[in-house]
């Protein structure tokens, strides 16, 4: 599940250990476990956390919608203890980058020569490059996956940014950003499209007419008063 930013894994749990306080026993209850990762941790290698939702204590029952409520609710509570996490590893990444960087870039590069050192030598993937202000190299992009990433940019700020599920993203901003030329490529629209697609857990509708009109399920997006309405139907999560 992708949830503000960050990727939960969850798989069932017959095991969890709850204090009853009207009786005082020990329960062992059914539920989830669940593990916390950024979203940009393809390989999720970097845990931030981990936590437990037994039925009856965190969440009603063990179906899809209790899960995600109860997911929902404590990352809430522990988000601004993840973003401070993953800031400190975003800067520690970008200080590993500039100091790998500072030995190879004594010599003036350009075009594929310099992507190719930034990619294979330094390791650091197109993003990375974009996001350090190379702009100039995005031509040289893997385009699938470069759509990929800016399809999860849709969705991790439009779910962050609305109030009503509805949210407009010009193209221009996307351009701006990520040094794309929406919407005259098409092609890359079209890629964009196909990874939002594949969202369709999140991303209810959209349209690219004009800018970018995205519709969410509330339940993903955290500022969404009605966002766990019973009407919000999600798919059925499999066990």
């Amino acid at each position: 599940m992708r949830y503000r930013g960050f990727e939960i894994t969850s798989t069932a749990d017959y095991d969890i250990h709850r204090m009853n306080r009207e009786t005082g026993n020990v329960e062992v209850c059914k539920g989830y476990y669940c593990e916390v990762y950024d979203a940009n941790d393809v390989g999720l290698i970097n845990m931030f956390d981990s936590f437990c939702l037994a039925e009856g204590y965190e969440i009603k029952d063990c179906s899809y919608s209790s899960l995600l409520v109860g997911i929902a609710k404590y990352v809430d509570g522990c988000f601004d203890s993840y973003m401070e996490s993953k800031w400190d590893m975003q800067d520690n990444r970008t200080y590993e980058i500039l100091g790998r960087a500072l030995c190879w870039l004594g010599e003036s590069e350009s075009g594929q020569e310099l992507y190719n050192t930034f990619s294979e030598v330094l390791g650091m993937d197109d993003d990375e490059i974009r996001k350090m202000g190379f702009t100039s190299l995005v031509t040289y992009f893997d385009r699938d996956e470069y759509a990929e990433t800016i399809a999860d940019y849709l969705i991790d700020e439009g779910t962050q940014d609305t109030v009503s599920g509805n949210i407009h993203i010009p193209f221009s901003e996307i351009n701006d950003r990520f040094a794309v030329d929406l919407p005259t490529d098409k092609d890359m629209l079209d890629k964009i499209s196909e990874h939002l697609y594949k969202q369709s857990d999140i991303v209810s509708d959209f349209a690219t007419d004009e800018d970018f009109d995205l519709m969410f399920f509330t339940a993903f997006c955290p500022h969404c008063e009605d966002r766990f309405a019973e009407d919000d139907q999600s798919p059925t999560m499999e066990m």
